[in-house]
């Protein structure tokens, strides 16, 4: 745990050691609320101790219990008091009613029940002074049995006739001795330790237990805890030797100038005497001027010269030089360039005083000439023999100085002396000294700028010395030193304790500086007053003491644990570290503290036994263990505690074999395979499928019988044709074809299935011919001469069901064989040239399709088309080539010189397509077979054959119909059923490991290696058809090539797109069932648990009888009423809350319901109509489930509560959100403050872009910067109503409708809205041009920040080397960077830069705003190449 400061503000939140440290109840803490859930009982602590804390985790915990129309009233003795504590409950439970009451709201006259009943509607807490409940009781407005519990702050007043104790006198406790108890509150008094109330007696304090009817308490003394908070560090006095007065020519002359002053050239004593002159009465103004010197001029140089002198004595006369010599140059500065900062001063004035100075021995240098280590005070040189002396790499200290200037003039000297400028970075830090309605004064010019960045870098470790005022004595949150150095004497016993409580580390030293003479108190004084002053406390330190003593001492004890199957062994030695190492894998985050918890109980024998609790994180069943024995030392009992811990996580899983946290290492297959996880790589896999061995293996076990397809084919001419195919088997069919012949000519083909028909050898003999015929009309070159065998035969068909007979086959053969002269077909009549065939010129290897014949008399001829080279009909011809005519225009060819083929044109032009018709039925053939293997188990119909086929084409075939769309949307599906898998098969993992295990099953890798392993990997297809080296199949090429082994290279991403793909198409033939039955089939080295059996595990995992009663309005808010509150309670509970009744955190249900989420919004992306690219539904998907966005949904997610204002009787409107019952740490409550006075700020912005703007507003997101856990709420409540409702997906995306996330995706559905980041927008503007995010880091308006806010980060855009668009501020670097983006981006597309860029770009999307940061994390500094995170949230 962080040590903690002391406090005189019982109300103010305890800080933890540093602002990077974390902090929760600590074990007296939770002590007292534990007590206090039992019994009656009065904390009695000292004052700071955070007593109000206790109060706090008790009305959070009596209001998730008690009936919810029961009220808490906080009674206070004053009502500044009352103020104070309203605003601390409001702050720290603001999802609950708050109200206070006080007699200036004029209480004492609602004089009926119906102003009590309307003030009090909606409350849960009432905040008051003990007169205003006494009254309401005394007139039966408020009922005891209407109390829940009542809190009793300062409680040593419930005595004699005091209110506090009539409200228990009169209508309390005769409840309790006589009537029915269950109508009584329970009582918490909270009360100062005995060390305020020395002189109170035994007996006074029995009275008061009597009177509230409660136990006074006081924590178990915690010894462990005690010494590793109180670090009293040792006093050490260092006494030094009054200087004399010294003196030098500038002071001497600054001297001189102050003594020899001449009033009578003073502008002001000019300007009265001028006056005078003229007649007015100034006589009374001049005479006290004259008498006391009173002009500002003088005062200026007087003050000067007093503290030049007081300095030379304290530090040195070089440092009072330095000091006049800086005062002298920032005043000529401020005159020779802005007059600003002296507005307060006339001009005669400046001038005056400017003269005066200019005569002063100054060099003209703009280095310091002063300054030099060899002439300090004796006093500096022993504040530098300490620094020396205590300097370390770990040493961290803070010197308290009196005065502001002093504060800047040692700043300088440790700047640049030698002994101390390499050991210490020195920061400094002031109050305010001025008032604005004062003049400037001339001797604070070189005072240092109150810096909050000197504590932020305090804290982060770049500085590690202080130099500060008594500012910095209390009420700031400063990191724990181990150097404290009193420059000067304390002033007061307040001061002595304060700056020594500072000094919090182990072995930390308090240095005193006390002059050699002098009357003074000496330092050890201070401690012996503060002895006197703690007598009644000497009991319990006397207890310390023995703590210190038995924590030191020996004690041996000996238990072992051995783990069978690796020899692994625990110890009580080795069991702490093993324990502390376990709990900080479980993730990390700021303000939380994920060290593991100990309580101790003495028992009989002054004997000790422990406890230990571990994060909230780990599963309840085993977060908490006792030890099995009783020791002498705490030491020991943490030993003991730790070893059983550790035992029962090793049984319960969470600890491996070895002993060691359970994290998912690399497996067998991956060793094998070679193929890591999460870093996509080449690897070598099967070559696609050739469906046509298996075919040809049938084709040897039966001849005769072909299977018929009937091709139908429209457009190449102005009537269709049709063809025959014959294999072997069955063709799949697929759906209707589209190819292009041309540029602009489409062809349709089509298919259907005929019955198939046994043949004859000798009219297999003759389609073998015609098939050859055909094929060698356009692929001569490729047809062999020597072979007949084809795979397929193709046969001519008339449009009929019927195949030719082997008669008509001849015929048609004799028919079409040869060729003859155009002159003699038209000579014989045949002008119809649809029944040509094509023609060729003599001496010419251009073919042509006839069109029509002209016999004109300038010279006949036949117009024609040329055939097309082109052999790839799949494609649609490229744009560049769509001006080449060739194949498209109307070419004249003399008759007498054409030659033509005796096969009609409709047959070659046939064989032209047929390679792109085949490759379209040999995938659907590879698309079959996956079917009726591999996925046989999911039994998918023949009709679904198509988005098999889809899911199969990489995008690199440049088909249309690939798979990335079904993969965005199986990736969906696959991590939706994982996160439910394994939220139930591990109820006792930690988020963080079930994020591990999630990652690594549905990694890339592991869906890679799964698909080699099955053999899917031979089924992907991945080259572009192209139809070049076309040639037809033959059997015996065929037969001859089986059992080759040849691999091809490609990404292991794209195995597992594939995978996720084949997902997805199961998805939509089938829902979740399909989906899940392909899961397992794929991915098979994962035991899967069943959706409907895990969403039963999950339900059944949280007890029924929990009662919880404080919901309802969160319910409203939500939309949804559970079951079980006990869900609710844990999505609305961050790991750092602090209250020990807690069951669990939200990070589980977080990671459920990120895939919930993620599933909603994907299934409508994908469903869309008209179809959405993948890259868009990336885009938009980033927009929907990003952080910041999520967050501002929350934020604008009310529901309404009347309120009733006491002052004026007058009902008000309040909003509820849902971060206001997010039960959280109270270090996070200022950060949730803050993110919702920026969404406040920023939200009509925000909602105009999302309504009205066609690009997604990611730049006016970056101006919020909630923290993540705001984001986080969202998606657990999710989670916790998909497992509340058994997985209903409906009740939950009521709540997705209810934040108004559905809306605003419909609207960027309707309206086109860009999602597109800017930072993706910018990169591909850029074209060639280096992106470069460049950290302003000169950033001289940001120096002296005194507001105590973020360091901001400050971008600047540089495309190619030129800066674009101006410097833009961020709290978070990718906020800044996201908001540069967007400015350079406008400026580029003013430009005209870089073309039309849209999201369907092929390019990752999904960079965040706020993502991931937010509680705690920061990007890292220095320049970005325009490297982007494609992180979602």
């Amino acid at each position: 745990m962080a040590s903690m400061p002391d406090t005189r503000d019982d109300t103010a939140a305890i800080q933890a050691g540093a602002q990077n440290e974390t902090f929760r109840l600590r074990s007296y803490q939770t002590e007292m609320v534990e007590e206090s859930m039992r019994a009656n009982i009065i904390v009695v602590m000292d004052t700071g101790s955070g007593k109000t804390h206790i109060a706090l985790a008790r009305t959070a915990a009596e209001l998730e219990r008690s009936d919810p129309n029961k009220l808490v009233w906080f009674l206070a003795p004053t009502v500044a008091l009352c103020e104070q504590q309203h605003r601390v409950f409001q702050k720290h439970l603001p999802g609950h009613g708050i109200q206070v009451l006080l007699g200036k709201d004029n209480v004492d006259h609602w004089s009926d029940q119906n102003t009590w009943d309307a003030v009090l509607q909606n409350i849960r807490i009432v905040l008051s002074t003990h007169q205003v409940l006494l009254e309401a009781l005394t007139h039966g407005f408020v009922k005891m049995k209407k109390l829940a519990l009542i809190i009793f702050d300062e409680a040593h007043h419930c005595t004699q006739k005091h209110p506090a104790n009539l409200i228990l006198a009169n209508f309390y406790l005769p409840i309790a001795q006589y009537g029915v108890r269950t109508h009584l509150p329970k009582i918490l008094g909270l009360s100062a330790s005995p060390v305020m109330k020395a002189t109170a007696s035994i007996d006074a304090l029995h009275q008061i237990e009597e009177n509230m009817n409660a136990k006074a308490k006081t924590p178990k003394t915690h010894r462990s805890e005690l010494l590793r908070f109180v670090h009293k560090p040792s006093l050490l006095r260092i006494d030094y030797p009054i200087a004399t007065s010294a003196t030098s020519p500038l002071l001497a002359a600054l001297q001189a100038e102050v003594y020899n002053y001449d009033l009578k050239t003073d502008p002001y004593v000019a300007d009265l005497l001028a006056k005078q002159r003229e007649g007015y009465n100034v006589l009374r103004k001049l005479d006290k001027v004259l008498t006391k010197h009173d002009t500002y001029c003088y005062q200026q140089l007087k003050t000067l010269h007093n503290k030049s002198k007081d300095m030379a004595e304290e530090l040195g006369t070089s440092v009072s030089e330095w000091y006049v010599w800086q005062c002298v140059e920032q005043f000529d500065k401020m005159i020779r360039t802005s007059e600003q900062q002296l507005l307060d001063w006339s001009h005669n004035e400046r001038q005056h005083l400017s003269s005066i100075l200019q005569r002063l021995p100054i060099p003209k240098t703009s280095r310091n000439p002063f300054v030099v280590p060899e002439d300090l005070s004796q006093k500096v040189e022993r504040l530098v023999d300490v620094l020396v002396a205590e300097a370390g790499p770990e040493c961290t200290g803070i010197v308290f100085i009196e005065q502001r200037v002093w504060v800047a003039a040692l700043a300088e000297i440790l700047s640049i002396h030698p002994r101390v400028k390499e050991q210490f970075s020195v920061g400094t830090f002031v109050g305010n000294s001025q008032s604005s309605k004062r003049k400037t004064n001339l001797a604070s010019f070189v005072e240092p700028k109150n810096q909050q960045d000197t504590l932020d870098k305090f804290r982060a470790g770049e500085t590690n010395l202080i130099l500060a005022t008594s500012v910095l004595e209390e009420g700031i949150d400063v990191s724990s030193c181990h150097l404290v150095i009193c420059f000067e004497r304390p002033k007061n016993l307040k001061s002595f304790v304060q700056r020594r409580g500072r000094a919090r580390k182990q072995e930390s030293k308090y240095y005193i500086f006390s002059p050699e003479q002098g009357n003074t108190r000496r330092p050890e004084s201070w401690e012996s007053l503060e002895e006197e002053m703690k007598k009644a406390y000497l009991d319990d330190l006397r207890k310390v003491k023995q703590a210190e003593e038995r924590e030191g001492m020996h004690e041996d004890g000996e238990r072992f644990y051995r783990v069978q199957s690796t020899g692994a062994l625990l110890t009580l030695d080795n069991a702490l570290p093993h324990l502390h190492h376990f709990c900080a894998t479980l993730g990390s985050s700021a303000y939380v503290d994920l060290r593991p918890q100990y309580e101790f109980e003495e028992v009989k024998g002054a004997r000790i036994t422990a406890e230990v609790t571990l994060p909230l994180s780990v599963d309840p069943a085993i977060r908490i263990t006792r030890g099995t024995e009783s020791w002498e030392t705490e030491r020991m009992a943490m030993k003991d505690a730790s070893f059983e811990a550790y035992r029962r996580l090793h049984a319960a899983g969470l600890v491996n074999e070895n002993l060691l946290p359970v994290r998912e290492e690399a497996d067998d297959e991956m060793a094998e395979f070679q193929i890591a996880d999460n870093t996509p790589s080449l690897i070598q896999i099967s070559q696609t499928l050739d469906p046509w061995i298996s075919i040809a293996e049938h084709q040897q076990r039966n001849t005769s019988v072909y299977h018929r397809t009937l091709i139908q084919v429209s457009g190449t001419t102005k009537q269709s044709m049709s063809m025959m195919l014959l294999t072997p088997v069955e063709m799949p069919k697929g759906p209707k074809l589209t190819l292009y012949w041309n540029e602009v000519k489409r062809v349709s083909i089509t298919s259907s299935g005929l019955p198939p028909v046994a043949f004859s050898e000798a009219s297999i003999s003759v389609m073998r011919n015609i098939t050859r015929r055909i094929l060698s009309s356009v692929f001569p070159g490729r047809t062999s001469c020597d072979k007949n065998d084809f795979m397929w035969l193709l046969v001519p068909s008339e449009g009929s069901e019927d195949t030719r007979s082997h008669s008509d086959l001849l015929e048609w053969a004799s028919a079409t064989e040869g060729a003859q002269l155009a002159s003699d077909l038209i000579r014989q009549g045949h002008h119809n040239v649809s029944e040509w065939g094509f023609i060729s010129l003599e001496g010419g290897s251009s073919k042509y399709t006839p069109q029509t014949i002209d016999l004109s008399s300038l010279g006949p001829c036949i117009k024609a088309t040329r055939v097309p080279k082109r052999r790839d009909f799949l494609h649609a011809v490229p744009e560049s080539n769509q001006k080449n005519e060739a194949y498209s225009k109307i070419e004249e060819l003399p008759i007498s010189k054409c030659l033509v083929d005796s096969l009609p044109a409709a047959y070659p032009n046939f064989a032209l397509l047929l390679p792109s018709i085949l490759f379209k039925f040999e995938t659907y053939m590879i698309a079959d077979t996956l079917r009726t293997t591999l996925l046989a188990p999911l039994e998918i119909g023949r009709e679904h054959l198509p988005l098999i086929l889809r899911t199969l084409t990489g995008s690199g075939t440049g088909e249309e119909e690939n798979y990335q769309r079904l993969e965005f949307f199986g990736d969906c599906i696959l991590k939706f059923i994982a996160s439910v898998h394994l939220m139930a098969e591990y109820p006792m993992k930690h988020e963080s490991w079930l994020t591990g295990k999630k990652g690594k099953i549905v990694s890339n890798g592991f869906a890679a290696r799964a698909t080699i392993a099955a053999g899917l990997d031979k089924f992907i297809l991945t080259k572009r058809f192209t139809g070049a080296k076309w040639a037809p199949r033959y059997m015996s090429d065929v037969l001859a090539q089986h059992g080759t082994d040849e691999k091809r290279t490609v990404s292991s991403k794209l195995l597992a797109d594939v995978v996720e793909s084949l997902i997805g198409a199961s998805y939509v033939v089938g829902g979740f069932p399909k989906a899940f039955l392909c899961v397992q089939t794929l991915l098979p080295l994962e035991n899967w648990t069943p959706i409907p059996e895990a969403n039963t595990k999950l339900f059944n995992a949280v007890p029924a009888d929990v009662s919880i009663n404080s919901l309802s309005t969160v319910e409203s808010l939500i939309g949804y009423t559970f079951t079980k509150k006990q869900f609710l309670l844990e999505a609305l509970t961050h790991i750092s809350y602090p209250d020990p009744s807690a069951h669990y955190s939200y990070e589980r249900l977080e990671f459920l319901g990120d895939a919930v989420l993620d599933y909603i919004i994907s299934k409508r992306l994908y469903a869309h109509t008209p179809e959405l690219s993948h890259q868009k539904m990336h885009a938009i998907r980033s927009c929907m489930a990003n952080a910041a966005f999520l967050a501002f949904r929350m934020f604008e997610t009310t529901v309404q509560e009347e309120l009733m204002i006491p002052a004026t009787l007058q009902k008000q409107t309040h909003h509820r959100w849902l971060w206001q019952y997010l039960r959280l740490h109270y270090d996070l409550v200022k950060f949730r403050n803050e993110a919702a006075r920026q969404h406040e700020g920023n939200r009509e912005q925000i909602l105009n872009a999302m309504q009205n703007e066609k690009k997604f507003p990611w730049h006016l997101l970056a101006l919020n910067d909630a923290p993540k856990f705001l984001s986080d709420v969202v998606e657990s409540v999710i989670g916790g109503i998909y497992v509340d409702s058994h997985g209903d997906i409906a009740a939950c995306e009521g709540f997705v409708r209810r934040l108004g996330v559905l809306d605003c995706l419909q609207r960027i559905l309707d309206d086109d809205v860009d999602c597109l980041h800017p930072k993706e927008r910018l990169g591909h503007l850029a074209v060639n041009n280096a992106v470069q995010y460049v950290r302003v880091t000169d950033d001289k308006d940001l120096e002296g920040r005194q507001d105590g806010k973020k360091r901001m980060h400050r971008i600047q855009v540089e495309v190619g080397g030129e800066e674009v668009g101006g410097v833009v501020e961020g709290v978070k670097r990718l906020n800044a960077e996201t908001r540069a983006a967007y400015l350079a981006v406008g400026i580029l597309e003013q430009r005209g830069e870089g073309g039309d860029v849209g999201v369907d770009a092929d390019v990752g999307v999904g960079v965040g705003v706020g993502g991931d940061v937010g509680e705690g994390d920061e990007e890292e500094d220095g320049e970005d190449g325009g490297g982007i995170s494609l992180e979602e949230e």
